[in-house]
């Protein structure tokens, strides 16, 4: 990242200012923007009549902000790093790994009960850097590790910390010709064999519960579309993808909004999905309801959405995942990672927790090295 970019971070945040900086899945450009107001409270889902600009909003509850204000467009090519895959993992805390095993266990019998049909549970693992620790540093080999990733670097005064995040999960897209997209995304298997070798996506095998694990979100979106009485769409998998050392079940989803008169298709879909199956359950208020009674850690942006809103007539939101949030602490920066997994009747609670643990390493190996 060039000095210039370095500077207007550094000038942001002891300014007070909103700042966030992304890049697209599979696009070279970066993209960068400041508000000096520190972020507006957003309460709007109309994203046709947003202002130009970057949307950061939660998991749950009113801390939606927009960011818009000075845009900064440059197109800088990809960073080289060399990104090993040979790096110390954060040692577990046994209490915490049996505090979550348990309450797998617990949700497997709930949904047994017929409580809900899945439910995603998350959990948090923490890390210190020192302070002069680089952000924008972290941001270009996050670049470079996840190509096909959407990655960001936000920083917000009103929460006091900033979120890195390399997510493989569209929630809503809108391209300049009309064209509405979202996916679900679930199952995850790692992307390496036991010796260190990459598995090829024609070597992956999904057991049960992957494959019904993934289709609960791919219903999930479906039931959205039929409460709107909309037919007209394409649908194509599920087939296993590569999102940087993991695997996924994912499927697509695209709707031409101008073929169909619809041009507030995406402001109505985004208020119908979040948050969605594949980060909190079905039915959806039971398994918030299981979160909020067995997680410890406030989710705040984890599994929230975040992304340009009409930024060059179009429109990205993506799910907040493989995130971490870095906030000072006693003269350093703590690093708290977020990840989860959807748990359904086939579950395992040992397997969910080595799920959880490939998940929070997918940032934890780039941002160690």
């Amino acid at each position: 990242m060039s000095n210039s970019w370095n500077q207007l971070w550094k000038n942001a945040v002891q300014s007070g200012h909103a700042i966030a900086i992304w890049r697209l899945p599979n696009q070279p450009n970066k993209q960068l923007i400041i508000d000096e107001t520190g972020g507006t409270p957003y309460a709007s889902m109309d994203l046709a009549a947003s202002p130009s600009g970057f949307i950061v909003a939660p998991f749950e509850g009113d801390q939606t902000f927009l960011l818009a204000s000075h845009m900064h467009v440059l197109p800088i090519s990809a960073s080289e790093y060399a990104i090993s895959d040979s790096y110390a993992p954060i040692a577990a805390d046994l209490g915490d790994q049996l505090y979550f095993t348990e309450q797998v266990q617990r949700s497997i019998e709930k949904i047994q009960q017929g409580e809900f049909q899945k439910v995603v549970l998350s959990r948090t693992a923490e890390q210190l850097f020192d302070a002069s620790f680089d952000v924008l540093l972290a941001f270009d080999r996050l670049c470079v590790a996840y190509p096909s990733a959407f990655v960001s670097a936000v920083f917000l005064p009103a929460l006091g910390s900033t979120w890195l995040c390399a997510t493989p999960e569209t929630l809503v897209s809108q391209d300049r010709n009309g064209i509405f997209s979202t996916i679900s995304l679930a199952g995850t298997q790692a992307a390496l064999f036991a010796d260190g070798t990459r598995m090829s996506v024609q070597e992956v095998r999904w057991s049960q519960k992957e494959i019904e694990e993934q289709a609960y979100v791919s219903r999930y979106i479906i039931d959205c579309f039929k409460k709107i009485r909309l037919r007209e769409y394409i649908e194509n998998g599920p087939k296993t993808v590569l999102a940087g050392n993991l695997m996924h079940l994912k499927t697509e989803y695209w709707v031409d909004t101008t073929k169909y008169n619809y041009p507030g298709l995406i402001s109505t879909m985004l208020e119908l999905l979040h948050p969605t199956s594949a980060v909190c359950g079905t039915p959806k208020e039971a398994a918030k309801s299981w979160i909020h009674a067995v997680e410890k850690h406030d989710r705040s942006l984890y599994s929230g959405y975040l992304g340009p809103v009409n930024v060059d007539e179009e429109t990205h939101l993506f799910v907040n995942l493989r995130t971490v949030r870095l906030a000072p602490f006693a003269g350093q920066i703590k690093a708290t990672y977020f990840a989860g997994c959807g748990i359904t009747e086939e579950s395992n609670p040992e397997k969910e927790w080595l799920e959880t643990e490939m998940k929070c390493q997918t940032l934890q190996r780039v941002l160690s090295v």
